[in-house]
């Protein structure tokens, strides 16, 4: 059977071309038994709609790149895994696709199967970026071809869109906080150096601690999964003799509750436990988990509200949003 047309799904079901295009667009503009009977017709004869096709015509592809650093291979945490759920879901409702891209802030790939290919090839409408760093080339690369995208995370040295969590009151949160409650040997534990949001939330951490001159603090960075956290803490134990763990983000805290618990320390009464992200995962730990919480929902909406504005040209001014961070307190402190 040859290839079938738009025009002949209509009319096979007795329908105008308009109605199967908006049907395919997943117009609202239809009744509920004109979609069904069109559908039907759809699935019958597996009528697949040439994106490519669809994208010259409209010179949109309704699809978005978002572009993850790979974190030497680790790819993502929770976080990242929330945020992009809801992107994705926000994004469905504006009948936008999501593709996912490994990259890096300091390289990129330039083959058939990285985003940046789609982007070139003007498959893609624009792009999302998350965890940049200074001097990130793949905002060089966006700005050089005014492709429109956003970064979720700050960037002060670029005139661009960004959406981000406060995390300078992040760190100061953190240290603020544990330092009231009466904690003087305080560890942190973070990922790259190189990233922008630890070094605001360290900024923070180092300005709220240092106020008082008897607390001292251990920063430690390349902390990126559990199993490092749960090696750094039993070092630090013996170390460092902490009463309090500041742990950016809520999965890395599994390795620590792991150490302490093998060594018979207990929490919160030996050493206090406080994270990053507000996690889900936060409520289920023994005992459960305080965090900062950095709002998710708010957060996705904001990016994706500024990046169809600027895909459809109702704004091309940088805009720029901080979400405030809150503290969940739970037993951990």
């Amino acid at each position: 059977m040859k290839e079938l047309k738009m025009s002949d799904i209509a009319k096979i079901s007795g329908v105008s071309i308009k109605t199967v295009s908006r049907i395919v667009n997943n117009s609202k503009e239809v009744k509920e038994e004109t979609r069904k009977k069109v559908l039907d017709v759809i699935n019958k004869y597996n009528y697949k709609v040439n994106l490519l096709a669809k994208g010259l015509k409209s010179k949109k592809t309704n699809t978005i790149i978002l572009f993850i650093d790979r974190h030497g291979g680790r790819y993502w945490s929770m976080w990242h895994n929330e945020v992009i759920r809801i992107i994705i879901k926000k994004l469905q409702k504006q009948n936008y696709k999501l593709l996912v891209s490994p990259s890096s802030g300091k390289g990129f790939l330039y083959d058939d199967t990285d985003g940046f290919y789609f982007l070139k090839s003007r498959m893609a409408d624009g792009a999302i970026i998350l965890d940049n760093i200074k001097n990130d080339i793949r905002i060089k690369y966006l700005l050089d071809n005014n492709i429109p995208f956003v970064t979720i995370g700050k960037d002060i040295q670029n005139k661009i869109s960004y959406v981000d969590a406060d995390n300078f009151k992040i760190g100061y949160l953190g240290g603020e906080y544990l330092v009231s409650k009466g904690y003087s040997n305080i560890c942190f534990f973070l990922g790259g150096k190189e990233f922008i949001v630890n070094q605001e939330r360290v900024n923070g951490f180092k300005k709220a601690c240092n106020k008082s001159k008897s607390v001292k603090i251990n920063i430690n960075f390349n902390i990126n999964n559990s199993k490092e956290s749960y090696k750094k803490t039993l070092e630090l134990i013996e170390k460092f003799s902490p009463d309090a763990f500041f742990i950016s983000g809520d999965e890395r805290v599994l390795g620590v509750y792991k150490a302490l618990n093998e060594k018979k320390i207990k929490i919160p009464d030996n050493v206090a436990i406080l994270g990053i992200d507000n996690l889900p995962i936060g409520d289920y730990l023994l005992p459960p988990l305080s965090s900062i919480d950095q709002p998710r929902e708010e957060l996705a909406s904001h990016v994706i509200n500024i990046l169809i504005d600027h895909i459809n040209n109702k704004t091309k001014k940088a805009q720029k949003v901080l979400i405030e961070p809150r503290l969940v307190i739970r037993e951990s402190t």
